[in-house]
């Protein structure tokens, strides 16, 4: 295990030493996973960029324990198989991904640590339009599995919206769009600016060569232009019919504009479709998420402890000591040790980054470990994540996983001085 000599000067014979617990401090007992059966009620699918799909759902651990993959590309036991809790560098495609602090956040402030009602008023509260329900249990898993897959595996969700164009070509009197594929439109919008009024006509096109004007698509602006609005017809954009699915529309529209004016802003209403491939509230959840663990990873801060100018004062006094956390932390002295301020008064309390504390001795020279346990904020920044590491397998292929279970991380400074001169 490395250890770290932190800051001592000669004249303080003080030294401090840091190690972190190399097993990850709960109190899990074994851990078995069973073979997948019917699928849950929480079972989703969501789309990645390229295309391609994946089922998402908890792995549900006997005895009682919910957990998420930590690798894509991991496979689930064909038989039961029996996992160990771990911590994060055991995993080791990992080692290369240090996103501990992401994930950590992630496990803390998504489903099942928050219920899907908690969770829908953060995403309410962050800007995030979900309307009058609240997310489902199988769309906050997909949404949080998604973002853990994209720290691990580097697999980006489809989180695009289907109503803006792939392309857009401005010319004299029209205005062109090409989405990334069929599009069935219910309505369109732009900012006209005209003196003496125009009229705008949307059209068309599989190819775009042969254009068709969209029905009941045409807009008289008036003489100062302004925002205008029009919806379009059902079915007006339908290019064919699927059995047993949505309507095919057009990959090519064009908005013709006859009169003296020019149009900007604009922006289209799907029909038959959602705004993503994925489900809005799977999309926004998975945008919130990797947004919240971006803020984790800026505000995080390797635990360490300052002892340059920690002296033995009066025989029985070593310190001044100072914690450099993120949060208030609780530190613990070895037996017959105690924490305690400048005026010699015991803290109870958790200690503050930054805020100086003392350690009471015995008289003489001395060691003892410092234990300082960093809990984080249950809704915000620290803590650790716990891993499932199969103990079982067989050429190390089983999906690691991130156990929602939020437990403290907890790091140890060992403490050594030599006796007073005073």
């Amino acid at each position: 295990m490395p250890t770290v000599s932190l800051l001592t000067s000669a004249p303080s014979r003080v030294a401090a030493r840091r190690r972190t617990q190399p097993v990850a401090a709960t109190n899990l007992s074994r851990m078995t996973r069973y073979r997948a059966g019917t699928y849950s009620h929480t079972v989703d699918t969501i789309v990645f960029t390229d295309g391609t799909s994946a089922r998402t759902d908890l792995i549900r651990l006997n005895p009682n324990i919910e957990a998420y993959s930590l690798d894509f590309a991991g496979v689930a036991p064909t038989r039961p198989s029996h996992y160990r809790a771990d911590t994060w560098s055991a995993v080791p495609h990992l080692q290369a991904r240090a996103y501990e602090a992401e994930v950590a956040w992630i496990l803390r402030n998504s489903f099942p640590a928050l219920s899907t009602t908690e969770l829908s008023r953060d995403l309410r509260a962050a800007g995030y339009a979900l309307g009058s329900r609240n997310i489902n249990e199988h769309e906050a898993i997909a949404g949080t599995q998604a973002a853990i897959w994209y720290l691990t595996n580097g697999l980006e969700l489809d989180n695009r919206p289907l109503n803006i164009p792939a392309r857009t070509i401005e010319r004299a009197g029209e205005l062109r769009v090409e989405f990334d594929g069929e599009r069935q439109l219910g309505g369109y919008s732009a900012d006209v600016v005209t003196l003496a009024g125009a009229v705008l006509t949307l059209q068309k096109s599989r190819d775009g060569k042969v254009w068709q004007d969209v029905a009941a698509s045409r807009v008289t602006v008036p003489a100062g232009g302004g925002r205008v609005s029009k919806s379009l017809g059902v079915g007006s954009t339908v290019a064919h019919h699927r059995y047993g699915r949505t309507g095919g529309g057009y990959p090519h529209y064009r908005l013709l504009v006859d009169g003296d004016a020019t149009i900007a802003d604009v922006s289209f209403r799907l029909a038959g479709s959602g705004l993503y491939r994925n489900t809005a509230p799977v999309v926004h959840l998975y945008d919130y998420l990797l947004a919240g663990a971006r803020a984790a990873r800026r505000a995080a801060v390797a635990p360490a402890l300052i002892a340059s100018e920690a002296v033995v004062a009066h025989g029985d006094i070593v310190g001044p000591f100072q914690l450099v956390t993120a949060d208030a932390a609780k530190v613990v002295a070895g037996d017959g040790y105690a924490i305690v301020d400048a005026d010699g008064a015991t803290i109870t309390k958790a200690v503050a980054p930054h805020q100086q504390f003392f350690l009471r001795v015995a008289s003489g020279a001395g060691v003892t470990t410092l234990t300082v346990e960093i809990p984080g904020d249950p809704r915000g920044f620290g803590g650790r994540v716990v891993t499932g590491v199969a103990r079982d397998e067989v050429a190390g292929t089983f999906t690691p996983l991130a156990l929602a279970v939020p437990v403290a991380q907890v790091v140890e400074f060992e403490i050594e001085w030599a006796g007073s001169d005073s």
